[in-house]
């Protein structure tokens, strides 16, 4: 019998936690930052928007931010951080950002990012046809197998732990 560590039974390791909404909600002040964060990241250029002007942004800001609850405290600190830095001076904040925290910067350009290529109007505009199927044909398959793909698998052997926690 498999034995289940406590904090591994109500939740699969291969499968993150989803959360639908983020930890809470951004204030007023906090979302005006965040898009301005966002369209210093993300300009206009030729037909693409800026982040804040993409169709429904907001609505993907919080989709992203509840995707990245993990970093959301620290995504928080720093737009409070930048909260008072001028437009002018935003870029070098965020460079400076990126040099001295690089967990904030990545989870905080991610968001912005994400947020971004989520919105309808983005995907369009980059020709990206959401996600589809696409099954590998038998001999595909059985090509990508004999390259031994599998062995490491096969060789630790077999993991199973019941959904059950039995």
């Amino acid at each position: 019998m498999n034995s289940v560590h406590p904090d591994q039974s109500s939740r699969r390791l291969s499968v993150p936690t989803r959360h639908t909404s983020p930890p809470r909600e951004l204030t007023n002040d906090e979302l005006v930052v965040l898009l301005r964060i966002a369209d210093c990241l993300i300009p206009a250029s030729g037909p693409n928007p800026k982040a804040s002007d993409a169709e429904s942004y907001v609505q993907y800001l919080n989709l992203a931010l509840s995707a990245r609850a993990d970093a959301f405290d620290a995504v928080i600190a720093a737009i409070a951080k930048l909260a008072d830095v001028a437009e002018a001076d935003l870029w070098a904040a965020l460079k400076s950002l990126w040099s001295q925290d690089k967990f904030t910067f990545d989870a905080l350009s991610s968001i912005v990012a994400g947020a971004y290529f989520m919105t309808p109007q983005v995907k369009e505009l980059i020709g990206y046809p959401g996600q589809h199927r696409d099954v590998a044909g038998l001999e595909e398959a059985a090509d990508e197998l004999a390259t031994g793909i599998l062995d490491p698998v096969i060789e630790r052997g077999s993991i199973y732990v019941s959904a059950t926690g039995e």
